[in-house]
């Protein structure tokens, strides 16, 4: 193989330094590129090259190094974690609904947690129009919005009337229910909804009511998905709830720094139940080196930190990360495939209508996203 200088990392002149005396303690020769030495504190594009033949090598040092700079930032950033305490469903009164109803129910007697119902109904949108036909249409809207406003009362208090009765029949205590009748825009409705209710978790179903059917993940909850603080979970259309004994779930991992904060949250959540964690990375044969050495990291911390809980860390080589991430959910039983959102990362495949068409809706597969900056 040909001995070139590659790239292994870029930062600031300071932080470039602090690598390549690192590096070069431990028998690496190493080179900085694009130094700026006139302004080098200020420089935020130096380049540290190694060659090839050290390149593994190398990659394992930078990782030990970059892993030392996440801890400080995290210990800044730290907020405590809990357990669910509260979740939102927001509902539109479909089957999907009622589906994503008993999985929140499922966990909230669990948990001992409480659930709140939403359901936003359309606004109207007031269009200009001449001033002599003002008040016939102002009456006329006014009308509109009041039919709207009492169907969608109607339809909410025979919603809940309906599941309190089945937590009866099924002999389930202790489960606080409210709900929330709004109108507006769905999607900013519930968003909106989260910041004041603060829930620990969202659980949404997916294909309303009204969905086109080309839309599969449903443009709300994409929405929710892309902009919620909250952790979301969403069932797909034929997700059945069938009790909760021990959960198989994958964390798919783009080896972002927003991983480790989302598996605290993630262990947290899961803490109550049993559970087998199994986080994955789809890549490729060129990016082995790279996706092993961040993969060994990221097994070496959950370890130090979670040696209690039944933890698999693995690479799925697959050229089509559709067929590695399927072909995975079958093999190990995934029972919830969980996630960080990243406008350019795993959730933007899956968010991918004709991708959510194959890996979710029909391995019928609940997903927990969290979002990437908290």
């Amino acid at each position: 193989m040909e001995d070139k200088l590659i790239t292994i990392a870029m930062h600031n002149y300071a932080r470039a330094e602090i690598l390549r005396t690192r590096l070069e303690s431990e028998g690496v020769e190493c080179y900085l590129k694009n130094v700026n030495l006139i302004h080098s504190v200020v420089s935020g594009g130096v380049k540290v090259q190694v060659s090839s033949r050290n390149l593994e090598k190398a990659l394992r040092i930078v990782e030990k190094v970059s892993e030392q700079w996440r801890e400080e930032y995290q210990d800044e950033q730290e907020e405590p974690t809990q357990g669910i305490q509260k979740i939102l469903v927001p509902i539109d009164f479909s089957d999907y609904s009622v589906n994503a109803c008993r999985y929140a129910i499922g966990l909230a007697e669990k948990l001992n947690a409480e659930i709140k119902l939403m359901h936003v109904y359309y606004n109207p949108v007031v269009n200009s129009m001449p001033l002599t036909d003002t008040y016939y249409y102002q009456v006329n809207m006014d009308e509109i919005i009041r039919e709207i406003e009492i169907r969608a009362k109607n339809s909410m208090e025979k919603f809940y009337d309906d599941l309190k009765e089945k937590i009866e029949k099924e002999g389930i205590q202790g489960i606080k229910i409210d709900y929330a009748l709004m109108r507006g825009i769905a999607s900013e409705e519930i968003i909106e909804e989260s910041k004041k209710y603060n829930p620990e978790v969202i659980i949404i179903g997916t294909r309303g009511q009204g969905e086109r059917e080309n839309d599969l993940i449903g443009s709300v909850t994409a929405k929710i998905i892309e902009e919620s603080k909250v952790p979301v979970l969403v069932i797909p259309e034929d997700s059945i709830y069938q009790g909760i004994a021990t959960i198989n779930i994958m964390y798919a991992t783009d080896f972002d720094d927003s991983d480790y904060h989302a598996i605290k949250k993630l262990i947290s959540i899961l803490s109550p139940f049993e559970f087998r964690l199994y986080c994955v990375h789809i890549g490729t044969s060129d990016s082995q080196v790279w996706d092993r050495v961040k993969m060994d990291s990221l097994k070496e911390k959950l370890l130090q930190h979670y040696s209690d809980y039944e933890i698999h860390c693995s690479i799925i080589e697959d050229k089509d990360f559709l067929a590695g991430m399927q072909e995975f959910i079958r093999e190990k039983y995934i029972d919830i495939i969980s996630m960080v959102t990243h406008k350019q990362g795993i959730i933007s495949k899956l968010l991918n209508p004709s991708i959510t068409r194959k890996v979710l809706f029909h391995t019928n597969i609940p997903f927990l996203v969290f979002h990437a900056d908290k």
